[in-house]
């Protein structure tokens, strides 16, 4: 047929009422596995729930949290789940898995049940099936069928969507006597790992150590802000520092290979214009697409985006250390470290707001500028080559 191209039609846009919201359709699941999962809860020990991404799709994180609270029930969440209790309720005990807390995947290797909620139960929510253990009892509910069982065999399968099912376990539920014990193991767990990492969320070094960045955002962010986090080191610190505590607030993490926070932010900000969008990324996630800085300032896309800038890819330095040893030919460390690059100066140069900090001290008042600049921003801040993330706690 002809090939049309920059022509004008006047068409009518038709929206079908039913697919105006979102989620679409709430589907349930089959009644006797609902009262199979309420009966195991009930009798269980030591439950763990772990919400996934589902849970927020579905809007489910007040009915999350009633559930856990009836149960007297310990939450960890995935990365996409993060928010869906607020990570300063007594029962939640942060991200679990491979970018995680200690305390979170202890608590979820120590369960003798484990509900997975909206979740896969996959590679990294599991640390590579390691957390919970192989072969604790789990209930998983999902909205589609192909993910129950595909990572972990579960007892009782519970096929819908995650609002309406979590919905239907609450009534489900007879009267219930909480383990008190467990619940009391479990703020432990996260009392130590907050008196642990305190001494970095508060650091005064320059360069300025990542938790203290990170801790510096969270008691900053506004309440109805958009957090969106590239991958890597940024997944880990944002996941286990920033805390998700107001019902407005949302965390997007990487949907992607590194380098996707900056365009997915600017993605959001499109989506919804009237909230704040903040990104977080490293200066190597932000090379991959700093170009697109000029497409913001263009068309006035004014997220604020915040470089963890330690002149590298230090997540990469064991694995050139370990492939190169004590080699004294060649240049091993240029594979992982740049020069040290001023991205504010960059951004100013643009037409953006651009700022550098190199003191801690000032991290909130300059967030506080680049939001209010009515421009695509840039916080550049100075941090430590030598942060590195631990690896995750797995029991021995």
């Amino acid at each position: 047929g002809e090939t049309v191209t920059g022509a004008e039609a006047d068409i009518d846009v038709v929206i079908e009422p039913s697919f105006a919201g979102y989620p679409v359709a709430r589907p349930e699941p089959d009644v006797e596995q609902v009262r199979r999962a309420a009966t195991m809860l009930a009798q269980a020990d030591r439950p763990v729930l772990v919400a996934g991404g589902g849970v927020t799709a579905s809007q489910a994180g007040p009915d999350i949290v009633e559930l856990a609270e009836k149960l007297s029930m310990p939450v960890a969440t995935s990365l996409s789940g993060k928010g869906a209790i607020p990570e300063d309720h007594p029962l939640s005990v942060g991200v679990a898995g491979t970018y995680s807390r200690r305390c979170a995947n202890e608590v979820v290797c120590e369960a003798d049940l484990v509900l997975f909620v909206g979740s896969r139960a996959d590679g990294q929510v599991t640390h590579f099936w390691q957390a919970p253990k192989p072969g604790t009892t789990t209930i998983q509910i999902d909205i589609d069928p192909a993910q129950i069982g595909r990572n972990y065999p579960t007892q009782v399968a519970l096929v819908g969507d995650a609002k309406a099912t979590v919905r239907r376990l609450i009534e489900g539920l007879g009267p219930t006597v909480p383990n008190p014990e467990w619940r009391a193991w479990a703020r432990q767990r996260v009392s130590e790992w907050r008196a642990e990492a305190g001494p970095r969320l508060n650091s005064n070094a320059a360069p300025i150590r990542p938790e203290r960045l990170c801790h510096e955002i969270g008691e900053w962010l506004p309440a109805d802000a958009m957090l969106v986090s590239d991958t890597g080191h940024a997944g880990i610190w944002t996941g286990t520092i920033i805390e998700i505590t107001q019902p407005g607030q949302s965390y997007l993490r990487c949907a992607g290979s590194l380098g996707w926070g900056f365009p997915a932010a600017m993605g959001a900000k499109c989506a919804a214009p009237d909230r704040p969008v903040i990104c977080f990324t490293g200066d190597g996630g932000f090379w991959y697409h700093l170009s697109e800085l000029e497409t913001a300032v263009r068309c006035g896309i004014n997220t604020v985006t915040v470089i963890n800038n330690n002149h590298s890819l230090n997540q990469y330095r064991g694995g050139v250390r370990h492939a190169y040893g004590d080699q004294t030919t060649g240049a091993p460390e240029e594979m992982w470290v740049f020069q040290d690059v001023d991205f504010a100066e960059i951004a100013r140069s643009m037409g953006a707001f651009g700022a550098r900090v190199g003191d801690p001290g000032e991290i909130q008042s300059v967030l506080a500028q680049a939001l209010a600049s009515g421009k695509p921003a840039v916080v550049d801040v100075v941090s430590d080559i030598d942060a590195v993330a631990g690896p995750p706690f797995v029991p021995e």
